[in-house]
């Protein structure tokens, strides 16, 4: 399973980022105004459901920057 594609492809769909931003794993999400609070409550429930497991340790801003650290941070609690 590919983690990157797997969050690139719920941001694309299911929280409708805009098709006019250019973005990629390594864009700013949070400056960029692609998710805010609501939206990344959202997605922590989606990885949670999706991956099973437990974002409560990881739930700074830092964490959701860009889709390379959500992926980072996915991959820390795939190997516990």
């Amino acid at each position: 399973m590919d983690i990157t594609q797997t969050i690139t492809d719920y941001l694309k769909n299911e929280l409708a980022a805009s098709a006019e931003q250019v973005w990629n794993e390594h864009t700013n999400l949070l400056a960029s105004g692609i998710l805010d609070s609501l939206t990344i409550v959202r997605l922590i429930v989606f990885l949670e459901e999706q991956f099973q497991i437990s974002l409560d340790h990881y739930l700074e801003l830092k964490h959701f920057e860009s889709i390379s650290a959500i992926a980072a941070v996915i991959d820390r609690e795939l190997v516990k």
